[in-house]
């Protein structure tokens, strides 16, 4: 039986993303074996995998640093002290187990080595010949292993060490799997993955995230008020936001779909602050209390209410990964009722009430197509949160967005753009002038399907915008009945 690792592992080992991966599998006809790989496939198609230094872990934390969404909220990347320790003993109960089963190889090649040269005082020729022959390869076979050379054993070996710092999570029934990083609980870090466990308090009050340990060994993090009955503590039932791995985890949980709609919440939230971008747009940082995380996925929105009473309907413009720190794009000159209350300064530090979430712009349950984005005005807000959801799960083989007019020059949207597109190699970002005209957008998009007719294609912004640009795709013969369309209104 071959070694087998996840596809999500050995990405990381080749120091590419998933969805790169699985583009060159399907290129390449390799086989894979319900969602992992051989070892000698995966060194098949990375030959020249630089095992010696370990760019995997610089990778990891330059994107977290650089693009990721959620770097304002992590608490550190290195696991703390007792983690890391207990981490390090699992890492050494596989050493041991390892070196072991090379000293025992090491003294049977030694006692083979010795009963062949005993047997070396017959007389038949033939065997004499075939034992020397044999001794040879014995020979031969223990000097590699005093070379350590072999890139298996290398690649085995820094996977070991990738699991030091990290620890994988599979989810039973669904089998998606992710990685722990840091001080992460099993619930942070499977938000931060795109995955929709349940979840409602987080900070362990309710028990609605409330999972089996199926193997693997856990930390609790943090003490927690819900109480386990002596039964489910028995049968390794935990919190997943208390409690964090010390090596890979196989766990039973809960989790939406797509298709599944969630629960209708009504949050009291704090404005954090107003960051005026440019004169047309401002984001609005609003922050939930701590026993309490907005459950939401990518392009939804939700009903904002101010003191005054004054309310609409805003696209969450952030990564569900973080429930508690959410941004809201408002746009001047739209006629929204909030308008004026936020670009006079009346919001901050006020207190909103936030009721849903609403909307299926979503992107497709499991898909590692390759994704373009396409956006203008208010569309940017459901697409930026579309955009740090694919990030963030890293499924998709290829993205691209398209932002028509583009960013405010200057502003921290242009440079989180940018630092997207320096830092993964398989996203790209372009912007247009405002006033391109509406067939030659439409020709971008059709080009971008006509080079790889699996691209799924993603539209937000305004209704007559849209029309325009869904008219032409079809002058030019492509029917955009399959493209995901959200109509924002302004």
């Amino acid at each position: 039986m071959p070694q087998l690792l996840s596809l999500s592992r050995a990405a990381r080992l080749a120091d590419v993303t998933r969805g790169e991966l699985q583009k060159r599998i399907r290129k390449e006809r390799v086989k894979t074996f319900e969602g992992e790989i051989a070892v000698e496939d995966l060194l098949g198609l990375y030959p020249h995998i630089n095992l010696d230094d370990d760019p995997v872990l610089e990778r990891v934390q330059r994107i977290k640093s650089e693009a990721r969404p959620k770097t304002h909220y992590s608490d550190g990347w290195m696991p703390d002290p007792q983690v890391l320790m207990q981490r390090l003993h699992e890492f050494q109960h596989t050493l041991v187990r390892t070196k072991s089963a090379l000293n025992t190889s090491e003294a049977l090649l030694e006692e083979a080595v010795s009963d062949l040269r005993n047997a070396l005082e017959k007389p038949e020729a033939v065997l004499r010949a075939a034992i020397k022959q044999c001794i040879g390869k014995l020979d031969g076979a223990r000097s590699r292993l005093d070379r350590a050379s072999d890139a298996k054993a290398r690649l085995f070996a820094k996977d070991a060490l990738l699991k030091i710092v990290t620890a994988s999570v599979r989810l039973q029934p669904s089998g998606h799997e992710y990685f722990i990083e840091g001080n992460d609980s099993i619930l942070e870090a499977g938000l931060k993955a795109g995955l929709y466990l349940d979840y409602g308090c987080t900070s362990g009050n309710c028990g609605a995230c409330k999972c089996r340990v199926v193997s693997g060994a856990v930390r609790q993090l943090r003490q927690h008020d819900y109480v386990l009955s002596a039964k489910e503590q028995a049968e390794g039932y935990i919190l997943a936001c208390s409690n964090t791995a010390i090596s890979d985890l196989v766990i039973e949980a809960s989790e939406a779909t797509v298709s599944d709609r969630l629960p209708h919440q009504v949050i009291r939230a704090g404005v954090r602050k107003v960051e005026r971008e440019s004169p047309e747009l401002a984001v609005l940082h609003v922050q939930t209390p701590r026993t309490q995380s907005l459950r939401f996925k990518a392009g939804q929105r939700v009903r904002v209410t101010s003191e005054e009473g004054v309310s609409d309907s805003l696209y969450i413009a952030s990564c569900p990964c973080d429930g508690r720190n959410l941004l809201f794009l408002v746009f001047s000159g739209i006629g929204s009722p909030l308008e004026a209350t936020v670009f006079q300064g009346g919001l901050a530090e006020q207190t909103l009430l936030l009721e849903g979430p609403d909307g299926d712009f979503l992107l497709h349950e499991d898909s590692r197509r390759p994704v373009l984005f396409v956006a203008k005005g208010g569309g940017l807000a459901p697409i930026k949160s579309l955009v740090e959801q694919a990030i963030t799960i890293d499924d998709a083989e290829e993205i691209s967005l398209i932002l028509v007019g583009g960013n405010p020059p200057g502003s921290s949207l242009v440079r989180l753009c940018r630092s997207w597109n320096d830092a993964l190699d398989n996203f790209q970002y372009r912007s247009t002038e405002a006033s391109i005209p509406a067939d030659q957008l439409a020709g971008q998009i059709i080009q971008a399907v006509e080079e790889n007719p699996r691209t799924e294609i993603y539209l937000a912004g305004p209704d007559a915008w849209l029309n325009s640009l869904l008219r032409a795709a079809a002058d030019q013969g492509v029917d955009p009945g399959e493209w995901s369309v959200e109509r924002v209104g302004y």
